[in-house]
């Protein structure tokens, strides 16, 4: 009897025991949908704050730049090479997204085309001034200025950012406001593929020896991207014009002497046979005295024999693309 009393008693100090925990795991379970609630209610505040903070970082990321794009004391030399805007049009184009670069073209194109600065006015008749040929000379540079920033960003701006541009403004799809910057979108394109010509190009790289493996990949990478332009289907559409430009009569000048130029397809292939001239008569192919060793410098030069000869089988390829369309007299 003492030891069923015992077995009892011991029976049902476990049964106390287990339904406590039983109801502290109950009373904890309740408890749980509240805590997640104020965990996600903390997540959402977090998260809130990041959208905010990243705001801002964006926001700074471009209006630095684009206040140094709109300083006149950098407007002193904007050709052949606009050494002074360079720097903040590449920063701004790296940060600005698809949609901020084609709004931000359209803007400026639309005030280079229409935006005049007011006239003084005459104290005695009260009558509108004419512009003085110092104020037509600002009025001109502060143009060009704009045109050649704009020409700075989409030079610089990412391919994956112009293939989203394409996608958003020229296919258009099913997005909201798709085709809505269509024109401004063809516009971009020439201007990038006049500032990687000229300037990345022409007045850069290309105007060195093409002596080592570096400056070629380098001259490719840019070629790349006139090429990409080249070989759209709408490539026709793209051209770039301007009717901003005005005389010392305060009038704007005639067509042929805006700024204006239409895509030609000739660019990609004379790009590519001038690039591929160059390097053939120009490669150096010698051991350098740079690694730890004899041997390691063999292995650098054989590396870059490699290189070279894989980037020359790319242009070739590029070249007999090119050749292989047969294209009427005209798109050359």
């Amino acid at each position: 009897m003492k030891k069923l009393s015992q077995l009892l008693m011991s029976a049902t100090l476990i049964t106390g025991l287990v339904a406590c925990d039983a109801q502290d795991a109950i009373d904890s379970t309740k408890q749980i949908p509240e805590k997640m609630n104020q965990t996600n209610s903390k997540m959402d505040g977090m998260l809130d704050a990041m959208k905010t903070t990243n705001k801002g970082v964006h926001d700074q990321s471009l209006l630095i730049p684009l206040e140094n794009l709109l300083k006149e004391e950098n407007y002193d030399t904007l050709a052949p090479v606009p050494f002074k805007l360079m720097p903040f049009g590449k920063k701004f184009a790296e940060a600005a997204t698809s949609e901020e670069l084609v709004e931000l073209t359209y803007l400026w194109l639309k005030e280079v085309d229409e935006a005049m600065p007011a006239k003084g006015i005459d104290e005695t008749t009260g009558e509108e001034l004419p512009y003085s040929k110092t104020q037509i000379q600002r009025i001109n540079t502060q143009k060009i200025a704009k045109l050649t920033a704009l020409q700075i960003i989409a030079g610089f701006t990412p391919q994956s950012v112009v293939q989203e541009m394409i996608q958003n403004y020229v296919i258009g799809g099913s997005i909201e406001g798709g085709r809505r910057f269509e024109e401004t979108t063809y516009s971009f394109l020439m201007m990038r593929t006049m500032f990687i010509r000229d300037v990345l190009l022409k007045e850069s790289i290309l105007s060195k020896s093409i002596d080592n493996v570096g400056k070629l990949e380098e001259a490719m990478k840019y070629i790349k991207k006139i090429d990409a332009i080249a070989r759209l289907r709408f490539h026709d559409k793209i051209q770039f014009k301007s009717r901003g430009l005005v005389g010392f009569d305060g009038r704007q000048l005639p067509a042929d002497e805006q700024p204006q130029e239409k895509f030609n397809r000739s660019t990609a292939r004379r790009l590519w046979e001038s690039l591929y001239d160059k390097a053939s008569a120009q490669m150096k192919l010698e051991v350098r005295s740079v690694g730890t060793s004899p041997e390691e410098d063999q292995k650098l030069l054989e590396n870059e024999k490699k290189r070279i000869q894989y980037n020359m089988q790319l242009i070739e390829q590029s070249l007999q693309y090119w050749k292989s369309l047969h294209l009427e007299e005209s798109e050359y």
